[in-house]
């Protein structure tokens, strides 16, 4: 390998950038090329809660005679909701509409699901997959699912657990 000042135009950049610190002109960039160094921060910052809330599967209980709601407890969380959205699916897989319902809620509780609720109005299959979300103060989110069938194709809009 050829030594520097061997190198065809080698000692004309070297006066030149001599030349152009004793001048000062560039002189700021010029020593910039020559020390160069850097350094770089970087802040984390955290959204929600960590690890966030667990939601055990809801218990389906059918509590009115008529089956027109059941009713759906849950427990286990660490802090209390502050919004629970339910959406449902047939047998398809393909969810429909959602429906948020607020809160206040606590770590632990029950919400009534009515048969004739606008999740289900897509649905034409049973048994249904109900999703419900649970959303956290901090933004944090919590899914469980549960099934429920439902008398498709008649006007009275029954509910049972599955």
């Amino acid at each position: 390998m050829a030594r520097f000042r061997d190198l065809p135009g080698a000692a004309l950049a070297v006066g030149a950038f001599v030349l152009t610190v004793l001048l000062g002109v560039g002189g700021a960039s010029a020593s910039a090329l020559w020390q160069q160094g850097a350094t770089a921060t970087m802040t984390v910052t955290a959204s929600g809660t960590w690890p966030p809330p667990v939601f055990n599967t809801p218990v389906c209980s059918n509590v009115d005679n008529a089956n027109k709601y059941v009713s759906l407890a849950y427990s286990g969380f660490s802090e209390a909701p502050t919004k629970l959205t339910f959406s449902a699916a047939g047998t398809d897989g393909v969810y429909g509409a959602s429906s948020d319902l607020a809160g206040p809620f606590g770590t632990s509780g029950s919400v009534s699901l009515f048969g004739d609720s606008a999740i289900f109005t897509q649905v034409t299959t049973t048994p249904a997959t109900v999703r419900i979300v649970a959303t956290f103060a901090g933004g944090a989110q919590a899914t469980a699912y549960v099934k429920v069938s439902l008398e498709i194709g008649t006007a009275n809009k029954k509910i049972y657990c599955a």
